[in-house]
């Protein structure tokens, strides 16, 4: 499952602002480079989202930016835990869609404008 932004802001600016709100939600990062263009975010454990089912599945998602010529393009994909069952999956689900919302609104905050938002 993924979720695409194009956007007129700077991707990098893009990234940073995800990743900061990745952070304030409790996900372990990876580190956030000047001129990376990807981070993953983690919450939960494996074995745990195994035994709790849809209560705890682990949630992974990967964001990533790109650049092109007219628009730039933010991509936030998660993984299905599958073992946790159709709740598992609906929460992780979830999970990756309030941080494309919080992170539209960072960017509409910070006086980006948002060209289209969709499901993948």
């Amino acid at each position: 499952m993924g979720l695409k932004l194009l956007t007129n802001m700077d991707p990098h600016l893009c990234l940073k602002l995800a990743w900061r709100l990745a952070q304030d939600r409790g996900y372990s990062l990876t580190p956030l480079t000047e001129n990376c263009k990807r981070f993953t975010a983690s919450k939960g454990n494996m074995i745990v989202g195994v035994l709790a089912g849809a209560l705890a599945p682990r949630c992974v998602l990967e964001v990533s930016v790109e650049t092109y010529p007219d628009a730039n393009e933010l991509v936030v994909e998660s993984n299905s835990p599958w073992l946790s069952g159709a709740g598992g999956v609906r929460k992780v689900k979830q999970q990756a869609e309030e941080l494309m919302d919080a992170t539209v609104s960072a960017i509409e905050k910070e006086g980006g404008k948002i060209i289209e938002r969709k499901e993948f």
